[in-house]
């Protein structure tokens, strides 16, 4: 399925950082929950990565936060934490900030990046310039009328990427336990008489359902854990004139071992390439060698023709994948020539010579309603 840019993230945000004053150019989502938004002091975002609305819905019956659910919502596309959190940060879709995925190509620095760690995607290694020469919008709720905070994880609290996309926010670290996350909002709350919006960010979820996959055991018992935390959390700050809403950046999908493609089995794929593939495990951004069109658009169809689907681009630009209104100059650099969207349950990896892929049971990139769909979620306290 294909983001919907009146009932997404975006949207969303547009409804947030407009209680603080500022006018975003996407709609405010049309929320019954979110009518009474501007009479709360406090607004607090929970961004629970990788809780997508289908698996949320799965496990209905046993979670406190389902009795809050109003509605699905798109997350962007791709559905990645690379850019649906800038989404999240900037209240603007990746039409705009044009951070397209976990793996974007710099071409600015000539390499290929892990976005959100800003590091080259080999060894790791953080780049040394600002990444405001990558991302250069002014994200919306940095302009807010309202105290700003930003609670994370101490371990990305001070990374380049965070304090430049939440330029004025206080920003509040924890570790990694998730009382220590709601203690920092509870501190926040009580920082000052001010309205306040706080956002927090729980990474979690998505890492064991990554690990293990979305249908593990291990992932099923981390939402239940977190559910009850959130309930504690809503009854100790009951009172407070507080609106809680969650939601995430995307859903995952299992992917079976066998089904994962590794870039070194395909070098006639390899060969007509001049960059990794950019993008996420599911859907993917190639660079072709431009007298290796043929060749490539060839290889993909015998290879991978009944489990993807091969687009121009471009042309998912002009059909409004990446967002609404003028794109940003950077965008067409950062998806390539041809973007290959895999269907369910399969996944494809770049292998990076001396370097093993990682090995995932659970992915998302892809445009499937598990991976595309998120939950919005009300709650006032």
């Amino acid at each position: 399925m294909k983001p919907d840019y009146s009932n997404s993230i975006v949207n969303l945000m547009s409804s947030i950082v407009s209680i603080g004053g500022v006018t975003s150019p996407y709609s405010p989502l049309d929320a019954q929950s979110l009518s009474g938004l501007s009479d709360a002091d406090n607004i607090v975002l929970l961004v629970l990565d990788g809780l997508g609305y289908n698996y949320l819905k799965s496990h209905k019956s046993e979670l406190y936060i389902a009795q809050h659910l109003e509605k699905p919502i798109t997350t962007v596309f791709p559905p990645s934490t690379g850019s649906a959190m800038t989404s999240i940060y900037t209240g603007l879709a990746p039409q705009q900030h044009a951070s397209t995925g976990w793996w974007v190509y710099l071409k600015e620095f000539g390499l290929v990046s892990r976005i959100l760690p800003y590091s080259n995607a080999i060894d790791y290694n953080v780049l040394g310039e600002s990444i405001s020469h990558v991302i250069d919008v002014t994200p919306l709720p940095s302009l807010m009328t309202r105290e700003y905070y930003a609670v994370l994880s101490e371990r990305i609290i001070d990374s380049e990427f965070t304090r430049n996309i939440v330029r004025n926010a206080h920003r509040v670290g924890f570790d990694n336990e998730l009382n220590g996350l709601f203690n920092s909002v509870k501190d926040s709350l009580n920082h000052s008489g001010e309205k306040k919006y706080i956002q927090a960010y729980w990474p979690f979820l998505d890492e064991v359902s990554h690990m293990l996959g979305p249908s593990s055991k291990e992932a099923r018992d981390h939402l239940l854990f977190i559910d009850a935390e959130i309930k504690g959390f809503v009854e100790s700050i009951d009172g407070s004139n507080t609106t809680l809403i969650i939601v995430s950046d995307h859903g995952l999908i299992d992917v079976p071992k066998a089904n994962t493609i590794l870039t070194r089995d395909h070098p006639d794929l390899t060969d007509s390439l001049v960059l990794p593939l950019c993008g996420d495990t599911r859907s993917v951004f190639c660079y072709v060698r431009p007298w290796q069109t043929e060749r490539f658009e060839a290889y993909v169809e015998k290879a991978f023709g009944d489990i993807c689907e091969i687009h121009r681009s471009k042309g998912l630009i002009e059909q409004d994948w990446f967002g609404l209104f003028e794109a940003n100059p950077k965008l067409l650099s950062r998806i390539g020539d041809y973007t290959l969207i895999f269907k369910e349950h399969h996944a494809i990896l770049n292998s990076y010579p001396g370097r093993e892929a990682i090995e995932m049971l659970g992915h998302h990139g892809g445009v499937s309603a598990d991976e595309m769909l998120v939950p919005l979620i009300v709650i006032d306290c």
